[in-house]
């Protein structure tokens, strides 16, 4: 989609700001109230199947009616040129995924707090009848203030119905997928706790519990294999936590939370200390009279008088009192369960009831690193020994690729596991593709598995060659690096700028970059409206010192076109050539061309809402280019 442009005479859509299987995701600027939006559009592939877009357009109302304050709002839906989109709240800040990429590990404190955030998002989806289904750090936001926001409800499907099962849509992502989805089995509110427990064991721990060579190993592994306890890889990781991350977790549906609310209500628990307990022993009190999954409020008995005063009878609110209590403990069974068998004496967290004394059940390590598997192994009584390393395609230098005894397996305490480590990937020399064209100079890189990213630039080569390249030719790289070719534009540089949400610079001319004291720089700007101009603006085009100081400068209406800017029609492009002075004393030296618009009546600039491939300044211009001076 060519950029910016504007949906329905209401959303300017400036910036591609992500992407995922089924949708692209732009900033936008909602003209109509003034605020900045994010605008989800569906992929092109998926608009052929009316029952997909009916289904879509359905969920993306039961989405609008979701209120809280974890949760990304849903503005709008429409559709433009065939293509269904949803408005969304637009959230400053990053995604957890970013972050966890950046940091790895998150502290225990705001991981917890995080999760609790995010399970208030999701049970207000479970008790509106939704079920999220694509959990994930990537669609969790995080904003400045650390606050978490679900993001992708538009994508949710309501509980008993599948509007994503029809056709070749894969819903859901493998690393967080719960069994039950795995499988292709209907999905639950419990489904959403199990990916909440992988998001919140990938925050305590800096790694998910299960990675695979592909899609479908991973799903296997969720399926059929038992995780690493969280406080296996990390001791400093307290036990009553790593126990609802286990909870959440559970194979079986039925022996998790409910719902997220439950997991929510388990959290507080263990943040408010209520988990920790004395000696061996938790305080059972703690659970049984922990607060009720609903509405988040706390189950307590009223006072005598408040009882006579409500007008019910004292056996209806025993009752009453009773199936709430059945409720709690009822969502709280499956953290009772591993809590308590942790404490017992001589309980190991990782051996199956079925296992004699002194064994335990093989975890898979593969894809850990060294020193976080030798930890985890010797905290279960295992010794992990290097028979041997070898170059591997995917995994990392250092991660264990291949382990002697079976995932799954009873093993006595105390046996060697023999793993075999990844050298990483076979380097691979990058040739030297300058001065080749760009398809040409493509489909080499690629045929050496390297993926190629290409920028368009100024150069005085012919348009389509490649001019320069990162990494540079002869470096030893691993197979899938990306490699960046600047290719030639010409004369031409495309800039893609947006000024004010109306005029669009969408390329300028140059034909050099070195010129001497009293010649003239030729530059020809290729303007748009974006929107139809409010005023009647001036061009100001200045030449400066890198600092900013003015050399030269012309400052007029367009040249070209009409010039009355408020007259521009929408689309219509505008050529506009011009000549800038170079004084006779200008010294030697790199220089900067500056352009801009600006209101003659009230000398206030039109504001730079996307730079594009350009830079903006402090003063509203759009930097351009340096050209050089010699004398």
């Amino acid at each position: 989609m060519q950029l910016p442009v504007v949906f329905n005479d209401r959303y300017q859509l400036f910036k591609k700001i992500g992407e995922g299987g089924l949708a692209e995701v732009y900033q936008a600027q909602d003209m109509s109230l003034g605020r900045s939006v994010a605008v989800k559009v569906l992929r092109v592939q998926y608009t052929r199947d009316p029952s997909f877009l009916v289904n879509f357009h359905r969920e993306a109302q039961s989405a609008a009616k979701l209120s809280n304050p974890y949760i990304v709002a849903v503005y709008d839906f429409g559709q433009f040129d065939n293509r269904p989109y949803i408005v969304m709240e637009w959230v400053p800040g990053s995604d957890l995924r970013t972050i966890l990429n950046n940091q790895r590990k998150i502290p225990v404190e705001q991981a917890v707090e995080f999760t609790i955030q995010i399970c208030s998002a999701v049970g207000t989806a479970h008790r509106a009848g939704l079920v999220h289904g694509d959990l994930k750090p990537g669609n969790i936001l995080i904003t400045p203030n650390k606050q978490a926001k679900v993001a992708d409800f538009g994508l949710a499907r309501a509980l008993g119905e599948s509007a994503m099962d029809e056709g070749e849509v894969v819903w859901g992502t493998p690393a967080y997928f719960a069994p039950e989805q795995a499988s292709g089995d209907r999905v639950l509110p419990a489904t959403d706790v199990y990916a909440i427990g992988i998001i919140l064991y990938e925050m305590l721990s800096g790694r998910v519990p299960f990675v695979g060579v592909d899609d479908q190993d991973v799903a296997r592994k969720q399926i059929y294999e038992a995780h690493i306890p969280v406080d296996k890889l990390d001791r400093q990781i307290p036990e009553p936590l790593a126990r609802i991350v286990d909870a959440a977790m559970a194979k079986n549906p039925n022996e998790r939370f409910l719902t997220a609310d439950h997991l929510r209500e388990a959290l507080i628990m263990f943040q408010q200390g209520n988990l920790m307990g004395s000696g061996s022993q938790m305080p059972i009190s703690a659970v049984v009279g922990s607060p009720v999954q609903g509405q988040g409020r706390s189950a307590r008995r009223p006072s005598g008088s408040q009882a006579k005063s409500s007008g019910l009878g004292l056996d209806f609110i025993m009752i009453l009192l009773g199936l709430i209590a059945i409720v709690a403990v009822l969502g709280l069974v499956p953290l009772f369960v591993a809590i308590y068998n942790t404490y017992q004496p001589g309980s190991n967290s990782a051996a199956a009831p079925d296992l004699p004394a002194g064994q335990v059940r093989m975890p898979d390590v593969v894809g850990l690193e060294e020193a976080s598997a030798r930890s985890a192994l010797e905290n279960m009584g295992l010794i992990l020994e290097v028979e041997g390393e070898e170059p591997h395609p995917t995994w990392p230098a250092f991660t264990i690729i291949r382990q002697s005894i079976q995932p799954g397996a009873a093993v006595a305490e105390g046996s060697v596991v023999n793993v075999t480590l990844s050298q990483g990937p076979s380097l691979i020399e990058v040739p030297d593709v300058r001065n080749l064209g760009f398809d040409q100079a493509d489909q080499q890189l690629q045929a050496l598995d390297l993926v190629v990213q290409k920028y368009e630039d100024w150069s005085t080569e012919a348009p389509g060659l490649v001019v320069l390249q990162d990494p540079p030719p002869g470096s030893l790289v691993a197979n899938r690096t990306l490699v960046t070719l600047v290719v030639s534009s010409g004369a031409r540089s495309p800039v893609g700028a947006n000024l004010g949400g109306q005029i669009a610079l969408d390329a300028y001319e140059l034909p050099r970059l070195q010129y001497q004291p009293g010649e003239a720089v030729t530059i020809t700007f290729f303007w748009r409206a974006i929107t139809p101009p409010t005023d009647d603006y001036n061009l100001f085009i200045h030449l400066t010192t890198p600092q900013g100081g003015i050399v030269s400068e012309i400052d007029t209406r367009p040249q070209n076109g009409s010039a009355l800017t408020s007259s521009w029609q929408v689309g219509q492009v505008i050529i506009d050539p011009y000549q800038l002075p170079i004084p006779d004393t200008t010294a030697a030296g790199d220089y900067e061309i500056r352009v801009g618009f600006y209101n003659p009546s009230t000398n206030t600039r039109l504001p730079i809402s996307d730079p594009g491939r350009a830079e903006a300044d402090d003063l509203g211009s759009l930097v351009l280019r340096t050209i050089q001076i010699v004398r």
